[in-house]
């Protein structure tokens, strides 16, 4: 078995995470309320990154009830209590967001994460597949599987994968995951030159 270890790997994923809050936002935006209520939304889009949270969460709950069978709202507030470290609120939101479009990458996204936090790595990959399936150019949720066949699944070469698909997705602008790559076919080639074909 090949071990990689980040030691900025944690750093790395609460700054992605961070990048998922605000990068997000337009995709989540797709899907919007009723033109009467689209106001409400994009007040609660704004106070949301200008981090008043009270006031966009406040927002996006009475959107709930104003227009409940919109995902936005719903998706936009597992990501508030993602970033609150309230996963079980975070993931009753995102599952309600689901159950409102199927189809919600960013909801399974952050399903995702959070089933990796809860060490349910497999759930996890089920997720972020099902997210690349429905968008194939999510390169979050690419970046995000990577990490997780690298770190916690003992999958190199599939990592390797989609770190080079989210590479090509964003223009290969990310010099951290280029030397994550570099890092990892290096290994991977030390791995075969000693024991032969890894997995």
């Amino acid at each position: 078995m090949i071990h990689y270890i980040k030691p900025i790997a944690l750093i790395y994923l609460a700054s992605l995470l961070l990048a998922c809050s605000s990068s997000t936002q337009q995709a989540v935006s797709r899907d919007r309320p009723q033109r009467q209520y689209s106001q409400d939304y994009d007040k609660a889009i704004v106070a949301m990154q200008n981090g008043d949270i009270e006031s966009a969460r406040n927002g996006f709950y009475a959107l709930t009830q104003k227009a409940p069978s919109y995902t936005g709202p719903w998706t936009n507030l597992g990501i508030i209590y993602a970033n609150q470290r309230n996963y079980i609120e975070s993931e009753r939101h995102f599952k309600e967001a689901l159950k409102r479009q199927a189809q919600n990458t960013v909801a399974m996204n952050w399903l995702a994460y959070i089933s990796k936090i809860k060490k349910d790595y497999y759930s996890a990959s089920i997720l972020y597949q099902r997210a690349i399936e429905v968008d194939p150019e999510y390169s979050e949720a690419h970046l995000n599987l990577a990490i997780l066949y690298e770190e916690n699944l003992s999958r190199p070469k599939d990592a390797l994968i989609h770190y080079k698909l989210y590479q090509s997705l964003t223009g290969e602008t990310n010099n951290l995951v280029s030397a994550w790559i570099h890092n990892l076919e290096e290994s991977i080639n030390n791995y075969v030159a000693s024991n032969g074909e890894v997995d």
